[in-house]
């Protein structure tokens, strides 16, 4: 029986699959150091939510400075009373991840010809479908990637893509590994932040608890849910969840063992009880 590396070398165009998570998605930056490290070089990467942010470094070919994307965004104050006359909020989300995309990504690096096939998932607040965009064909790539990242109260404006208002990708679909295979990948590396003592991975508010059942799926995420909140800057409790990353990606690929995936949080996260609510609640 061949090892999951072995599998995934075998794959002629491995799609890389950034789940959101917010600041949990800094596991990914550690994933994607092993990943290339071991010679795995994706064919299209998709984001959600604040994967998006990842995919696109990853997509233009700047995986190896992900560490110093993550560490800038997060030094930079995130807070500024004056911003609530300009967007009613005190939040300066999108001014910080407009400075970070510029500097880290790029629309230009984007458009060009060497950049992988990027794509992002979004919520159409209309319906609230999830939708698949081509981030390579957006005549604005930032207001893409900072739809699929619209969460209130940390942003009040909806973004507007094309007359079309979107919102968080996560709502709808944190995990399309479908509609990667759908444009042609033949495996996918799927990145989420849901540990596995916790369960199923949570894929959309109305599947909490899902099962991956395509083999040609390689889920890399942490054993166990992760001591970091959602809204964590403080890059000491950041960098540890990267190595994180890095060694559970090992361990999945290589089957290698290390004691420190053994890190978790303590006590079920909030999410456990919303769904336990819900589910009493639905009968």
């Amino acid at each position: 029986m061949r090892s999951t590396l072995d599998r995934l070398r075998a794959a002629k165009k491995p799609g890389f699959l950034f789940g959101g998570g917010s600041a949990r998605c800094i596991f990914q930056v550690g994933v994607v150091e092993t990943l290339l490290s071991l010679g795995i070089r994706p064919a299209a990467c998709l984001g959600v939510s604040g994967g998006a942010w990842n995919a696109a470094a990853v997509a233009v070919g700047n995986w190896r400075r992900l560490r110093f994307y993550w560490r800038c965004f997060v030094r930079w104050p995130y807070i500024d009373l004056l911003n609530l006359g300009r967007e009613h909020s005190p939040f300066i989300w999108t001014q910080l991840h407009r400075r970070a995309f510029k500097r880290y990504v790029g629309a230009e690096r984007i458009a060009s010809a060497d950049t992988l096939p990027l794509f992002v998932a979004v919520t159409r607040l209309r319906d609230k479908a999830s939708v698949i965009v081509d981030v390579k064909a957006s005549a604005d790539p930032f207001t893409l990637l900072l739809a699929s990242n619209y969460l209130p109260p940390f942003y009040t404006h909806t973004p507007v893509v094309e007359g079309e208002r979107y919102g968080d990708g996560g709502f709808s679909d944190n995990m399309p590994y479908e509609s990667l295979f759908e444009r042609g990948c033949d495996a996918v590396v799927l990145m989420a932040s849901k540990g596995e003592s916790e369960g199923g991975l949570n894929r959309s508010v109305d599947d909490p608890e899902h099962v991956v059942r395509d083999e040609r799926v390689i889920v890399i995420r942490p054993r166990h849910r992760m001591p970091l909140g959602f809204v964590e800057r403080r890059w000491e409790r950041l960098a540890p969840i990267a190595d994180l990353g890095a060694l559970r990606a090992r361990e999945v690929l290589l089957g290698e063992r290390h004691a420190q995936c053994d890190l978790a949080a303590r006590g079920r996260a909030p999410s456990w009880y919303f769904t336990a609510a819900r589910r009493w609640w639905t009968g």
